[in-house]
């Protein structure tokens, strides 16, 4: 007897797929959790299957358990609720398990799986999904250990999932890793592509697009440039990016700072044209190579300072203004004690020749100006025709952690007006400090080529005033002026 049969399409190619790591994603309702379960069987079988299915928290298994009472009783699987684990005749198992915080992943050293499924990916972080994997392994050369996911877009991990899966490679294809030589897949899936859902209950569908427009993009479409909660909606590279250009040397030019060392630090540079508009030209990233899970280098305050100005070496012009998170004024001190253990970052930084000023912290008023910032001003005649619209603030492209960090902000589940500061929000803090810091804008100054009639009469005028107030000779002063 048949337990369950998979359809047509990307339900059947995610069950035939031979990758070591295959994700089912996309839109709600396209029966992934479902697949999963059935995959966890593959070798139910055999004796030496060990299989593990996890959600995020210990409430959220209770969806996999009630679905896992469709199926594997038929196959003979008997439910042990103490050991959260089915027993099949074979002797082989399927573990069902949680990683609610961090360090759950612990839980699972020393352990052996041939088959692993998170159900729900983006609700893990890369480090526990990683971690995982150590505990794949197979001492049955007739059972090879695999790992599968299914998801919606959304959630902590949305960011690193989709980099791990959709930006390598195109769909249904097999990515290699060039480190690992491992491979792994990505399958789109959709509601359509579960007829069954769509014969039992037909007005799903119609639930799914009376939803606000983001979430309607992401449940029924599956698409993941968008997702529930995100903060700045309105951001796009097309409007707010441009290709590096050489920022001319008058714009007003400022730097923002936030501290971190575990955490990475973050410098981000701005300059200010003659409009007002701030151009983010450069970002300097304390993150550890290789790693999108918010780990910093550990760097000390003299080799943060170092970095900067190594990163500062081959500019034209440097910031006349430079801002820093009011932390970075705190001193060392011991926990219940006001016996200060060392310097402040700030204390360093002016020794090292950097010198900060407290940025404005407010985080509400903050947000608020960053919204300001990505909009569009609009510039009419006097007849109300638009004749220009252009953004407040420009982003350089290769400022690549600056956009993949601030197009996957989420809102903060207690402070809806706020972001979530869990995540990766570092180039955010220092572009909010930007934002909040009144920047100046220039004076437009007319150019003067060197050598011409112009110049060397104001050099003149400039010589005669040095020679007075000096008490030089004409000559001399004008070799020291410019």
């Amino acid at each position: 007897m048949r337990v369950w049969n998979a359809h047509s399409g990307p339900q059947a190619k995610f069950c035939g797929k031979g990758e070591y790591e295959v994700l089912y994603g996309g839109a709600a309702g396209g029966g992934k959790t479902d697949c999963l379960l059935i995959c966890a069987t593959r070798n139910a079988k055999n004796p030496s299957s060990r299989s593990l299915i996890l959600r995020r928290t210990f409430p959220q298994l209770q969806e996999i358990i009630d679905r896992a009472w469709r199926y594997y009783p038929h196959l003979g699987g008997e439910y042990r609720a103490t050991e959260h684990r089915w027993h099949f005749p074979s002797g082989a198992t399927v573990q069902i398990g949680h990683m609610q915080h961090e360090n759950d992943k612990y839980n699972y050293q020393g352990k052996e799986f041939t088959f692993v499924g998170f159900d729900e990916l983006t609700q893990f972080s890369e480090t526990q999904y990683l971690y995982l994997h150590s505990r794949v392994r197979s001492t049955d050369p007739s059972i090879r250990p695999m790992v599968r996911s299914t998801t919606n877009p959304g959630g902590i991990g949305h960011y690193w999932v989709k980099a791990r899966f959709i930006d390598v490679c195109p769909p249904l294809e097999t990515y290699v890793d060039p480190k690992t030589g491992l491979t792994r897949s990505f399958v789109p899936g959709r509601v359509y592509d579960n007829p069954t859902l769509i014969d039992n209950d037909p007005l799903y569908i119609r639930r799914l697009e009376a939803l606000p427009e983001v979430e309607k993009q992401r449940l029924l479409f599956g698409v993941w440039d968008i997702f529930e909660g995100q903060v700045f909606t309105e951001l796009s590279q097309r409007v707010h990016g441009y290709d590096d250009f050489e920022i001319p040397p008058e714009w007003e030019r400022i730097v923002a700072f936030d501290w971190g060392f575990s955490k990475p630090w973050a410098a981000l540079y701005a300059a200010v044209d003659y409009d007002g508009v701030m151009w983010i030209y450069k970002e300097v990233y304390g993150l550890k190579d290789g790693n999108y899970d918010d780990e910093g280098v550990r760097q000390t305050n003299s080799e943060i300072i170092d970095a900067i100005h190594e990163s500062e070496r081959t500019d034209r012009a440097r910031p006349r203004l430079r801002i820093a998170d009011p932390a970075c004024w705190g001193p060392t001190k011991m926990g219940g004690s006001n016996t200060v253990l060392g310097p402040s970052f700030s204390e360093d930084a002016s020794r090292g020749g950097l010198f900060f000023m407290k940025a404005d912290n407010d985080r509400l008023r903050g947000i608020q100006q960053v919204h300001q910032r990505f909009m569009l001003e609009t510039i009419t005649d006097k007849d109300g025709v638009v004749q220009r619209e252009y953004p407040r603030v420009m982003v350089a492209k290769s400022c690549v952690h600056w956009w993949r960090t601030m197009t996957t902000l989420r809102q903060s589940m207690r402070d809806p007006e706020d972001i979530d500061t869990r995540q990766e929000d570092h180039l955010y803090d220092c572009f909010r400090y930007l934002c909040m810091s009144r920047p100046i804008i220039p004076k437009r100054k007319d150019y003067v080529p060197a050598g011409s009639f112009m110049a060397e009469r104001r050099r003149l005028i400039r010589a005669r005033e040095y020679a007075k107030r000096h008490g030089c000779d004409l000559t001399s002063a004008y070799n020291r002026v410019r």
